[in-house]
């Protein structure tokens, strides 16, 4: 017995030692413990932003990306059409029945309420963008203008003139130059950002409704939904050629992984793939593929690692998944009534989509392509969005 006391001593005051080292201090010894590395998404929210009629007001739900819980719910001004991410952490949506804008912090929905910045009466605004961390551009399509707001007093500071009835907007990474969509003309304005003045107007096709840049801008894509053609406009010289594409072309996405742009033809239920690698010789701005997909596709998201394309298809409640590798369909996913706006998540983990007839947000998970819940939301879900 004694000799096993003293043996416990002895391992005991060796712990000691190994512990306090040779100095008096005592210094504990942290041994790391190696834990997964977490979710990606844990503070990421798809934003949906929903829309009950003319005269009534909006909101944006937010569903967390890692739980897929209702992560709040912000009310905005009467009838938006449009909500945007702006500098990465402020959300701005048009409400085209007050003509104004809400905007507050967008991971942070129920911490505040938004606050309002009001446009010129009639201004009707539909389509936000910016590439000046100062300045964000509006569409304001009542006026045929493009507003200006002062992003670091949230004041509307002036507008500028263009063509008929502008909406969609894309500008230059270099945030020199704005491109505008005018619908009721069949033209695109160029705005110089130095001057703030339209120093060209591009005629494109019938109907340009959606602008999508390459990576380093050189290139614009202009969807004419009257013409079935998409305009590419060259960015140094301003010119545009013509790619025929299928029947009511409504929305075009572009890839930066496997550099292309994805058309959806709402009248030919058909996504055409146009290759937009500078790289590809003669094969450069054509169309790769056209892939039969439901009826009348209204929006498209790329997954980020390239291997699926995810396509809405508002008039058959389906969404169609495409092989980005052959650009072959390969299943179609029932969700719910009329899904007009998806979006995936920025690890491919997931696709969010509005569907506006059945005021729901199906979740899919893209490793079995399985609908895991529908989500409730307000009346008329319209557009999808994601945080960064």
């Amino acid at each position: 017995m004694i000799l096993m006391r003293k043996a416990a001593t002895a391992a005991l005051l060796l712990c000691i030692f190994l512990v306090a080292g040779c100095g008096d201090t005592f210094r504990p010894i942290v041994l790391p413990v190696v834990q997964s590395g977490g979710d990606p998404q844990s503070f990421s929210n798809a934003i949906i932003l929903s829309n009950s009629g003319t005269a009534n007001a909006g909101s944006t739900t937010h569903i967390n990306v890692s739980g897929d819980t209702n992560a709040g719910q912000v009310s905005l001004g009467v009838n938006p059409v449009f909500a945007a991410v702006i500098n990465g952490n402020r959300l701005f949506a048009a409400n085209a029945g007050e003509s104004s804008l809400s905007s507050y912090t967008a991971l942070l929905p129920t911490v505040a309420q938004p606050s309002t910045i009001t446009l010129p009466a009639g201004s009707a605004p539909s389509y936000l963008y910016s590439n000046n961390p100062a300045i964000l551009y509006v569409a304001l399509s009542g006026l045929n203008t493009v507003g200006l707001v002062d992003l670091n007093l949230n004041l509307f500071g002036g507008q500028i003139s263009v063509g008929t009835n502008p909406g969609a907007m894309v500008g230059t990474t270099s945030g020199s130059k704005l491109y505008v969509a005018n619908k009721g003309d069949g033209t695109v304005s160029v705005i110089t950002a130095a001057t703030n003045l339209v120093t060209s107007t591009i005629i494109v096709g019938g109907s340009p409704v959606s602008l999508v840049a390459n990576a380093d801008s050189s290139k614009v894509y202009v969807v004419n939904q009257t013409s079935n053609s998409v305009s590419v406009i060259d960015t140094a010289a301003d010119t545009a050629t013509n790619i025929a594409v299928g029947s009511s072309p409504s929305f075009a996405i572009y890839d930066p992984h496997l550099l292309r742009v994805y058309v959806a033809n709402s009248g030919s239920s058909t996504v055409s793939v146009i290759n937009a690698d500078p790289n590809a010789g003669t094969a450069f701005n054509t169309v790769l593929a056209t892939v039969a997909v439901g009826a009348t596709p209204s929006s498209v998201a790329p997954l980020a690692d390239g291997s699926r394309v995810y396509v809405a298809n508002s008039g058959s409640g389906t969404v169609s998944v495409i092989n980005a590798l052959n650009n072959t369909l390969l299943r179609t996913i029932t969700v719910g009534t009329t899904p007009v706006s998806l979006v995936a998540s920025s690890d491919s983990s997931k696709v969010f989509v509005a569907n506006r007839g059945s005021n729901t947000v199906s979740v899919i998970r893209t490793s079995d392509d399985t609908v895991t819940v529908n989500i409730p939301v307000p009346a008329s879900p319209i557009l999808a969005i994601m945080t960064p």
